[in-house]
């Protein structure tokens, strides 16, 4: 069920919140709340339940065995860890890269979300096994980590050691409520307005190889994707607050970044966190000598591409930012230090820009071929469709620039501080325009599906 779902919206949301609060206590809300976010994620296919069960039995499981052995050199301790990592990657494995890699041919479709639980598992794993916190005894608790139906399908990634203090006492303040139903209404305008408008030139312009066109596309999508998963985590981020859980940020104006690894602590914040905290500091991180920590960023930035998914253009992406990482760590960052941060923030945008082009190719031949177009070896400067679509896309792009900066923030935040309450009631009266214009185009069905329930 995506949350641009009609009865997501007016149906499903506000009857699992009026029941929530009319649980009696904790134990109750968290038991009503495992068997909403099961609901929610059986809703469109049953079977993809039995996974997201089969998981959740496995980690309750490993942790308590895990636990059992208190000692970290127990040679069967490290199997146990190696075992319970090794089943939760064979999953995901099975469902997501198999017929890819393989290219045999299983009758089997990859469970919606199932890349972003199995991280929420590892992680509950990982925090066990390197004891930043005891195994969790209840198995409702740990379902409904794993399970929380706001962050199910796309994240943002809760580790385990942030989410369990929550799983057991919270509270909802007014605050909450509002900032999360503020929260909510921006979400939801970033992907029915900007994403969803921007995905009809991303549409358009696939075969494009001109020059303009191909420079069009690759904007589009840019924006595209920024608004549609930005969008998306700020929707779960506020439906989180209103059942009291707080459930990280996962993006910061990346498009401001000044350098390539300032755009990493920007953009989707869980992901890279995650594989700093599981993946580069068990590796020994950057408290290793240079080939230690070159190999570090490289595995790291491999398994980024791979997680996102079976497709070498993933893996490409990957590569080409380990390589910019590395570049920028060992020989370039004098050389940006001296450059004006106005400067730096437009070569970032366009770094990205240009990542994104392999993100969106469907082979790494076409990518090459759009880069190659908007680097001037094209068909031609522009041809009639090109022209047409910058003519209907420029001011939806300029808008999309803007927005996707702190301006807009920045606004808002001045209103509240110049007319206080006053300015307050005007901005809620926008937001409700907003969100019944968000209404009216998903009444009209021309919403899009997520791009990140792909992965």
């Amino acid at each position: 069920m995506a949350y641009t779902n009609l009865f997501f919206i007016f149906g499903f949301l506000p009857l699992s919140w009026i029941g929530y609060r009319f649980c009696p206590g904790a134990k109750a809300k968290n038991i009503f709340l495992l068997l909403v976010s099961w609901l929610f994620y059986a809703w469109s296919r049953w079977d993809a339940l039995l996974v997201l069960l089969i998981v959740t039995i496995w980690c309750f499981a490993c942790g308590r065995q895990i636990e059992s052995m208190a000692q970290n050199e127990d040679p069967k301790r490290k199997i146990m860890i190696a075992v319970s990592v090794s089943f939760l990657v064979l999953i995901l494995f099975v469902y997501k890269y198999v017929n890819g890699w393989l290219h045999v041919s299983l009758p089997l479709a990859m469970p919606l979300g199932l890349s972003f639980y199995i991280f929420s598992a590892l992680s509950y794993i990982g925090d066990v096994a390197m004891k930043k916190v005891p195994c969790q005894n209840s198995f409702l608790d740990l379902g409904l980590y794993i399970g929380f139906f706001p962050k199910l399908i796309m994240g943002p990634i809760s580790e385990y050691r942030d989410f369990k203090d929550q799983l057991q006492e919270r509270t909802i303040t007014a605050a909450d409520l509002s900032s999360g139903t503020l929260l909510f209404m921006k979400g939801l305008v970033k992907k029915v307005v900007l994403a969803d408008s921007l995905a009809v030139f991303v549409s358009m312009l696939q075969d494009q190889t001109t020059f303009v066109g191909t420079w069009v596309l690759a904007l589009s999508y840019t924006f595209q994707l920024y608004f549609d998963f930005s969008g998306y985590s700020d929707m779960a981020i506020g439906i989180g607050r209103w059942f009291g859980f707080d459930i990280p940020k996962n993006f910061n104006h990346p498009y401001i970044a000044d350098s390539v690894q300032n755009f990493w602590r920007r953009w989707h914040i869980s992901l890279s966190t995650w594989f700093r905290d599981y993946v580069y500091i068990p590796l020994g991180g950057s408290r290793v000598d240079v080939p230690l920590i070159v190999r570090n960023i490289v595995i790291v930035w491999v398994l980024t591409g791979i997680w996102h998914g079976a497709n070498a253009t993933y893996i490409v992406w990957g590569v080409y930012y380990a390589l910019l990482l590395l570049g920028e760590r060992f020989f370039f960052k004098p050389v940006l230090a001296r450059i004006p941060r106005p400067v730096r923030i437009v070569l970032i945008f366009l770094i990205a820009n240009a990542g994104w082009v392999f993100f969106a190719a469907p082979s790494i031949s076409q990518a090459f071929v759009r880069l190659g177009c908007m680097s001037g070896i094209a068909s031609g400067f522009a041809d009639t469709q090109a022209l047409f679509a910058l003519g209907q896309a420029k001011w939806l792009l300029l808008f999309s620039m803007i927005a996707s900066t702190p301006a807009i923030d920045t606004v808002q935040n001045w209103i509240f501080a110049r007319f206080g309450r006053n300015g307050m009631v005007g901005l809620a009266g926008v937001y409700c325009v907003l969100f019944a214009a968000c209404i009216s185009l998903l009444v009209a069905s021309t919403s899009q599906t997520f791009l990140y329930a792909a992965f």
